[in-house]
């Protein structure tokens, strides 16, 4: 049967848990107010056996399931997209072809780099940094605030992704040989939504630092976080 079970009153309407649930008395038809709702086992047989196009359809799965079936493709579709970071421009595919756009259309450069190594990355111009090992996205967001540049990183990969924790390190000049080092984790998002909650964690490089310079690159170590609950020996 159906996770959720669907009610119907002595008129035929039918009506789903959700809008059940919050009618008024628990035993109100949601549509007519009726009393006496009860639960419709039938109905449930018959959605039970009606198959789904996958929510990905448009970016190339053609799976075809029970609704059962189909939460579970979901949870691990290989079509699941990310969403382009340039306002209004609404391109959505897999990591690589997302890569390939940014590149291409946008004229954004691709920094590759190794998770626990330092590489320079652009602040001011845009910029997505790929992981030459496993091929994750990575993107800064630069905005200002106050007397300085707040800088957030994100890692821009599918919703049912593998939610793997990251942190990043960023260093900038602060005159002779000394340097500013600053640390934060790393927001995990396909920006199916737009930037969100991406750019409320931030670094903030102050504009009078000694030796920075114009402060156009800085110095950032991408790492992964050690899972929950490991040890070291």
């Amino acid at each position: 049967m159906l996770s959720s079970p669907v009610y119907q009153c002595s008129s035929g309407h039918v009506t789903c848990a959700s809008c059940h649930d919050h009618t008024s008395g628990h035993t109100l038809c949601s549509y007519c107010l009726d009393t006496g709702c009860t639960r419709s086992l039938a109905v449930e047989e018959f959605l039970y056996g009606i198959s789904f196009s996958c929510r990905n359809q448009q970016y190339g799965c053609d799976a075809f399931l029970l609704h059962h079936q189909m939460r579970e493709h979901e949870r691990s579709c290989h079509h699941e997209p990310c969403f382009c970071p340039v306002p209004l421009c609404g391109f959505a595919g897999q990591t690589y072809e997302l890569e390939s756009h940014l590149a291409t259309l946008h004229r954004w450069d691709v920094v590759g780099f190794r998770y626990g190594e330092s590489f320079e990355a652009p602040v001011h111009s845009p910029a997505v940094f790929r992981c030459d090992d496993y091929g994750e996205l990575f993107h800064i967001l630069a905005s200002r605030e106050g007397y300085g540049t707040a800088l957030s990183m994100i890692c821009i990969r599918p919703d049912n992704a593998c939610k793997e924790e990251f942190t990043y390190e960023l260093k900038v000049p602060a005159g002779g040989q000394h340097r500013l080092q600053m640390q934060s984790t790393v927001w995990n998002t396909s920006l199916r939504y737009g930037i969100g909650e991406g750019s409320d964690v931030f670094l903030l490089v102050p504009d009078k630092l000694p030796g920075n310079g114009s402060g156009s690159v800085v110095e950032v170590c991408i790492n992964k976080a050690a899972a929950a609950g490991a040890t070291s020996d």
